[in-house]
């Protein structure tokens, strides 16, 4: 059964549909029915319910549909944030860099091809201070963990070896019968 009620706002633009438990937020629109569809639906009434059903899986299909697409519009946004490297280093003071007096001239570069060599090697180095980065931290808290780790242990071991039943019989007998 499809119960729609009216939105908080009151404005009546938007309605809440519950369509047997899958319920979501429509915009309100006005049912404007073909004369071929109201011919249909005053002559057949076991028609209109299994109509009806179809009606509803139509509108079930295109709402999930609709949602589909914006979920991948919305991971085809993110997707170019997840995929690119993450900046874990802090930012460094660059050195200032000693000006070039103007008798010395840059010498021209001989071969293109070179710099785009020069540029991937960089890009490659980043791409290895980044991870050495990220598993210098990982290794950080994995030896965090593991402090803690050893503290709890620590503490259970001290609190098992404080039962009496570690100590003479006689003492365990006497704990037993207070």
């Amino acid at each position: 059964m499809d119960v729609a009620s009216e939105s908080d706002s009151g404005d009546g633009e938007w309605e809440i549909c519950n369509d047997r438990g899958f319920i979501y937020k429509r915009r309100r629109r006005r049912r404007v029915l073909d004369p071929v569809q109201a011919e249909a639906g005053t002559s057949a009434a076991g028609d209109s319910e299994a109509e009806q059903r179809r009606c509803r899986r139509d509108l079930r299909r295109r709402c999930l549909l609709h949602l589909r697409d914006l979920f991948r519009r919305e991971l085809e946004l993110l997707e170019p944030l997840s995929s690119g490297p993450v900046d874990l280093t802090p930012a460094m003071p660059t050195e200032a860099a000693p000006e070039a007096s103007p008798a010395v001239a840059e010498p021209p570069h001989p071969d293109p091809g070179e710099d785009i060599q020069k540029s991937l090697v960089d890009d490659l180095l980043s791409q290895v201070e980044i991870q050495e980065t990220i598993l210098r931290k990982l290794s950080e808290s994995c030896d965090y963990v593991e402090s803690l780790c050893n503290e709890k242990e620590e503490r259970l071991l001290q609190s098992l070896m404080a039962l009496p039943i570690w100590g003479s019989p006689r003492s365990l007998v006497l704990s037993l019968t207070k």
